[in-house]
Order: structure tokens, then C-alpha cells, then sequence
């Protein structure tokens, strides 16, 4: 009982997230009101930065390149993840408070059409460098499917 109650409360709180995070919020700033200062900008990204997919899917895929070439452990990938975060969050705050006329919606879709480049580079490695080492493990393991070769036969 007590699992389904801790069940419901975090799908109540997860559905509370979603709609604050699609309702609208504005930000500009009313008629006679004085221009927003860093510190408005950069509270008005952090507010933003959670809402951003395709930063947090730049970052999840930069990790697993990492993690792919090695450079990166299983056991400090969520380091990684945090500190690349707070590097997106850097250059966000960057291209609010010096470039304001960009979007963060545009460096949004910038980021997600960055990482479908590098998820398609990654699946291709993976396939280029795995379907050896795949193949010859299931040939040693007398799959019948692929123990069997057309070569001794000649055709008439």
C-alpha cells in the first residue's frame, strides 16, 4: 500500500511539472518597465534550462562518446553529465546576457540537430566495429545459420 501511495504522489508531482513547464510564462518586459538586468536574464534561462530536450540529449550523447572512446568511466559519467550541464548552462547564460536577439529556443534546435549528427556518426562506429567481432563470436558458437558456406560446391 505504502508503494502505491509513494507511486501516486510522484506521478502527482511529475504531472504538477509538466503543466508549470508548459504553461506560459512571460518574458519581456511590460511597457515602461526598466530593460531586465544580468541577473533577470540569467534567472530567466535557469527557469528555462530544464524545458531545453535538445541540450539535455547534446549532453547525454556527448557522454556516451566519451564513454564509447573511453575517456569516460560508467562510475563518472554522472560527473560528466553535471559538469557538461553546467558548461551548457554557461554558454546559454552567454548568448542571453551578450547575444539577446538569439533565441534560446533556436541554440535549443541547434543542439538537438547536433545530436542526431552525432547519434548517427555513433551508431554507424558501432556497426562498422561491431558486426566483425559479433560475427565471429556466434561462428565460434556453432550457429547453423552460419557455419554453412556454398564455396566447396561447384555449379554446372
Amino acid at each position: 500500500m505504502k508503494v502505491k501511495r509513494l507511486f501516486v504522489f510522484v506521478m502527482l508531482v511529475m504531472f504538477v511539472l509538466l503543466m508549470s513547464a508548459c504553461s506560459p510564462v512571460a518574458f519581456k518586459a511590460a511597457e515602461g518597465d526598466l530593460p531586465p538586468n544580468v541577473l533577470d536574464v540569467i534567472l530567466r534561462i535557469a527557469l528555462g534550462f530544464a524545458s531545453l530536450i535538445g541540450v539535455s540529449q547534446l549532453v547525454a550523447a556527448l557522454v556516451q562518446v566519451l564513454k564509447f572512446i573511453g575517456l569516460v568511466k560508467d562510475d563518472t559519467s554522472s560527473r560528466w553529465a553535471a559538469g557538461l550541464n553546467l558548461l551548457m548552462f554557461s554558454v546559454l547564460v552567454y548568448f542571453g546576457v551578450f547575444q539577446p536577439q538569439i533565441a534560446m529556443a533556436i541554440l535549443d534546435g541547434y543542439a538537438a540537430q547536433i545530436t542526431v549528427i552525432i547519434l548517427f556518426v555513433l551508431g554507424f562506429v558501432v556497426q562498422i566495429t561491431g558486426s566483425k567481432p559479433a560475427y565471429d563470436k556466434l561462428k565460434a558458437s556453432d550457429f547453423p545459420l552460419l557455419n554453412f558456406s556454398y564455396s566447396p560446391y561447384k555449379r554446372a
